[in-house]
């Protein structure tokens, strides 16, 4: 079993994750978008990256006394400034949708939590990310107005 730390987006923003994803990876961890397959039906599925150390799971950016049972995950010091930074650059240069959400294999999130853009960073440096949530970014448009981000399906 393996902590994935995933970055949904809708299917036409595949790009625009994957350009994200690109600039994220400059902060020292990888950011790698799951390729759809070939078949046209699979082009519709919600785009996906997830975020690791060297490019398996998430489960080396533990600290040692992390727990799936507590509230949130305990990670290791020196990569909780790369992940919020990486974070930051998905959500400044990618979709204008996305859900973030870092899960033991096999759970599902029992809440969703709304953010605004500039607050992942602090969320991941402060309190850190929670082990059930499923965090919905909310972005400003170009008037300054706060719009609720739709949350990609599946």
């Amino acid at each position: 079993m393996c902590l994935t730390i995933s970055i949904h987006a809708d299917a036409s923003e595949r790009d625009d994750l994957s350009t994200a994803a690109h600039v994220a990876s400059r902060f020292g961890l990888r950011v790698d978008v799951e390729h759809p397959s070939r078949w046209s039906w699979a082009e519709s599925k919600p785009a996906r990256a997830f975020i690791t150390e060297e490019g398996s799971c998430a489960c080396s950016m533990l600290a040692d006394d992390a727990d799936w049972n507590s509230e949130t995950w305990a990670l290791r010091p020196e990569v909780v400034e790369p992940l919020a930074r990486a974070l930051e650059a998905l959500v400044q240069h990618g979709p204008r949708s996305l859900v973030l959400e870092a899960l033991w294999a096999g759970d599902s999130p029992h809440t969703e939590v709304s953010l605004e853009a500039d607050e992942i960073g602090s969320l991941v440096r402060g309190e850190g990310l929670g082990t059930k949530v499923r965090y919905v970014i909310k972005r400003r448009d170009n008037s300054g107005v706060q719009t609720d981000v739709d949350k990609p399906r599946g």
